[in-house]
C-alpha cells in the first residue's frame, strides 16, 4: 500500500501523486506553482540561466553606471 508520506492517505495505483527525495506525497499536500526561467545564449552557446548567480538582467532603473574619465 503507498500512503502520502505527510497525511498518510491511502493512494492507490494509478493515482497523481508527488515523489520528493524518494518520498511520496499526494497532490493534496504539495503547492505547486509554475514560474518561468530563461536559457541564455551567445552565439549558439549556452552561458547560463536564469536560476543561475552568474547571469541577471540589469534594467535601466537598477544600473548603476558611473562615467569615467577619458585620459
Amino acid at each position: 500500500m503507498r500512503e502520502c508520506f505527510n497525511c498518510q492517505t491511502e493512494l492507490p495505483p494509478e493515482t497523481k501523486h508527488y515523489d520528493i527525495n524518494d518520498e511520496v506525497y499526494c497532490t493534496d499536500c504539495v503547492a505547486a506553482e509554475p514560474y518561468t526561467s530563461y536559457s541564455y545564449y551567445i552565439d549558439g552557446e549556452y552561458v547560463g540561466g536564469s536560476d543561475d548567480d552568474n547571469v541577471r538582467l540589469v534594467e535601466s532603473f537598477d544600473d548603476e553606471y558611473e562615467v569615467g574619465e577619458d585620459i
